[in-house]
């Protein structure tokens, strides 16, 4: 009988849904990454968010249609992020001559006003392994890359990737 109560205590948490959503396939999953980005200003900030326990990093186009939806909901349950640990930044991916007033713009339009960096050229954005927008990235306090949204992921996917 110890058997099974050991086993229903370690599949518990699985039952209740605290286990990870599947991840999308992203060959920099587990390894470490570190990202250095300009804000919309120039200053450069370092990825992950120092003091965070996790960094939730938000890839998004000025003219990405799924992005118009999924960039709202994220800055709307911020709250949620943060008193999880986390931390959220939002990575406009911009053309290389695209000015940052476009993604300034686009998130104006979308309601929303959150501070942004910049990924010019898409440079960042692949060598974290991501090929397709939108797309969230939770990274631990370490920068080790420990979720990758799939395509389909809701923000409560991402919520629950965020323990």
């Amino acid at each position: 009988m110890p058997r099974l109560s050991l086993i229903l205590v370690c599949l518990a948490p699985l039952a209740c849904g605290h286990a990870l959503p599947p991840s999308a396939p992203n060959p920099m999953l587990g390894k470490s990454v570190s990202l250095s980005l300009p804000t919309d200003d120039g200053a450069l900030v370092t990825l992950p968010v120092a003091g965070a326990r996790v960094t939730v990093v938000d890839f998004f186009s000025p003219t990405c249609e799924p992005c118009k939806v999924k960039v709202p909901e994220l800055v709307a349950r911020e709250g949620e992020i943060r008193a999880r640990g986390g931390q959220l930044v939002l990575v406009a991916v911009l053309a290389a001559d695209e000015p940052s007033d476009a993604a300034r713009a686009a998130l104006a339009s979308w309601g929303v006003t959150h501070a942004f960096l910049v990924d010019n050229g898409s440079a960042s954005r692949t060598g974290v392994g991501v090929d397709a927008l939108p797309a969230t990235l939770v990274l631990d306090a370490q920068g080790t890359l420990a979720w990758s949204a799939p395509a389909t992921a809701a923000v409560e996917d991402v919520l629950a990737a965020v323990r």
